[in-house]
């Protein structure tokens, strides 16, 4: 009997995971912008797997004259009550491009040492590279190299992206590919160059769908559902979990504030 519950619950756990993607998603994009990177003011988030939409937490974006991000800070709501916990700086050379990222958090002492940092690299004008660091036990003066990020850039789009270990090892890379200058698919590979996953976008109307696979099973493992609004910026992300022992993503939801 008590095998017999068990199955009885995964079996509800699954069908309330199971995906909703309509049939009137198609592989070639609209005509509206599908503008993933406006100027956004603030994300609100919530994760609550029973779609209470209640939001846990928030991020407020900070820019100068020129439009350049300066800050994000990142707020968390517990009983009632909302915290700073992290904040990001983005520091830009002279020509407007981002050279460093700065990410710090509250310790238990009530210091915000800086945690990670990024410095980004670029050839002719174009990004090539990221350097991604960490501070050595919050350390202001000690910090090591976590990993590298190559790209690769064709007609203004990203088309390759190669992820390094801090030992210029391999660790994987994802190639995006383009209909009507909009991004369809990306496909993530192995160090051996195999298959591993795969992301694809499928859009219809003021909607896209992003669908993730694996070559080794049938079922997508997730479902991210976009939303656009008027002027064809993003308002509203849904990550939807259809197979949570395979998928590192949560569900829940994103709204974005302009």
């Amino acid at each position: 009997m008590k095998k017999i519950f068990y199955l009885l619950l995964l079996a509800g756990l699954i069908a309330a995971c199971k995906s909703n993607q309509a049939d009137d998603f198609k592989v070639e994009p609209g005509s509206i912008a599908y503008n993933d990177e406006a100027r956004v003011l603030k994300k609100t988030y919530a994760t609550a797997a029973d779609k209470s939409n209640e939001i846990n937490t928030e991020e407020r974006y900070t820019y100068d004259a020129s439009g350049n991000l300066t800050r994000v800070d990142g707020y968390q709501f517990y009983q009632g009550k909302m915290g700073l916990v992290f904040y990001q700086e983005d520091i830009y050379n002279a020509g407007g491009q981002r050279i460093r990222r700065t990410y710090y958090s509250k310790n238990a002492y009530n210091k915000w040492p800086a945690g990670r940092e990024v410095e980004y690299e670029y050839e002719n004008g174009v990004l090539k590279r990221e350097k991604a660091y960490y501070y050595v036990d919050n350390s202001q003066d000690t910090r090591r190299l976590a990993s590298v990020t190559v790209y690769e850039f064709k007609d203004g789009k990203k088309v390759r992206q190669k992820f390094y270990g801090d030992q210029n090892v391999l660790y994987y890379e994802i190639v995006y590919s383009y209909s009507n200058n909009i991004l369809t698919l990306e496909t993530v590979y192995n160090e051996k160059g195999e298959v591993t996953r795969t992301f694809e976008h499928k859009f219809s109307g003021n909607r896209r769908q992003i669908s993730e696979h694996m070559p080794t099973m049938k079922e997508q493992i997730a479902l991210i559902e976009k939303t656009y609004d008027a002027k064809g910026r993003l308002s509203r992300e849904e990550t939807k979990v259809n197979n949570p022992l395979l998928c590192s993503m949560m569900a829940g939801f994103i709204r974005y504030h302009y």
